[in-house]
C-alpha cells in the first residue's frame, strides 16, 4: 500500500515539474482578392468573315493580318493578366 502512494505521489510531482509547453503564436491569414483590370480580358476578333468564293488575295491577306494582330493583342492581354497574378502571390507570400 505504502508503495503505491509513494508511486502516486512520485507521479504527481514529476508531472507538475513537466515542462510548459510552448505558447502558441496565432497566425492572421487576410484573404485579399486580384481582380485585374477589365480591359485586359477583352480578346478582338472578326465579328464576320467574308464570303470566301467571293475573296480575293488582297482581302485574303487583309484578313490574315487582321487575325494576326487580334491574336497578338489577346496574347499581350493574357500576359499581363499572369503577370499580375503572379506578382500578387508573391506580395502574399511575402506576408506569410
Amino acid at each position: 500500500m505504502k508503495m503505491i502512494v509513494v508511486t502516486v505521489l512520485a507521479a504527481a510531482t514529476l508531472a507538475g515539474c513537466a515542462k510548459a509547453p510552448p505558447p502558441q503564436t496565432l497566425i492572421k491569414t487576410e484573404q485579399v482578392v486580384i481582380v485585374p483590370d477589365k480591359s485586359l480580358f477583352y480578346c478582338p476578333n472578326v465579328r464576320r468573315f467574308p464570303n470566301p468564293e467571293t475573296l480575293t488575295d488582297a482581302e485574303v491577306a487583309k484578313l490574315l493580318v487582321q487575325l494576326h494582330k487580334n491574336n497578338t493583342d489577346c496574347q499581350k492581354n493574357i500576359n499581363t493578366i499572369w503577370k499580375t497574378l503572379d506578382a500578387a502571390k508573391k506580395t502574399a507570400e511575402k506576408k506569410n
